[in-house]
């Protein structure tokens, strides 16, 4: 609809289960942790996948199109994003106002896409909360994260995440 028209380049909006959802306004501390969270995957997972930015995410199986905050897969190739049956191995949303409803209609969408890891860059809370192991609704593992605590990614384990590196 976007490249159609329906919508102008400046409205913020995303297809989440067949419904178009405005999304709200950025916030200065929204866009530093979303370019912190870039430039760390960025260099960290150089040459071994492609990092996307508030790119849609297409869930064919799921009629909807997310734009998470950060998305990263597997595959190098930026050909690889939007091909049925791709799947991401981490997607990241940084929260503010979006909180409850990143941690319950999203986490349901991620979980039902398979995504392997999701991560919720708190705001809120100054915390990140990691989600993996998706499985049956919901993911099994939930670790909360703050400050000097750091994670290894499940796709590249050598890559340890501090939070204080995703927060502003």
């Amino acid at each position: 609809m976007g490249e159609a028209g329906v919508f102008g380049s400046e409205e913020r909006v995303e297809l989440i289960r067949g419904v178009v959802r405005q999304m709200g306004p950025k916030g200065r501390r929204h866009v530093t942790a979303v370019s912190k969270a870039n430039e760390l995957f960025v260099l960290g997972v150089a040459g071994r996948a492609r990092v996307y930015v508030q790119d849609p995410m297409t869930s064919e199986i799921l009629d909807s199109e997310p734009e998470p905050d950060l998305c990263v897969m597997s595959n190098p190739d930026p050909q690889s994003y939007r091909t049925p049956g791709a799947t991401p191995l981490l997607v990241i949303e940084v929260a503010d106002s979006s909180l409850q409803y990143d941690r319950s209609a999203k986490l349901s969408l991620y979980v039902d896409a398979r995504v392997p890891e999701y991560w919720i860059v708190n705001l809120v809370e100054d915390v990140v909360e990691v989600y993996r192991e998706p499985h049956q609704g919901d993911y099994e593992s939930k670790q909360v994260l703050k400050g000097e605590e750091s994670v290894a990614t499940l796709a590249w384990p050598e890559l340890e995440v501090k939070a204080k590196d995703l927060l502003p």
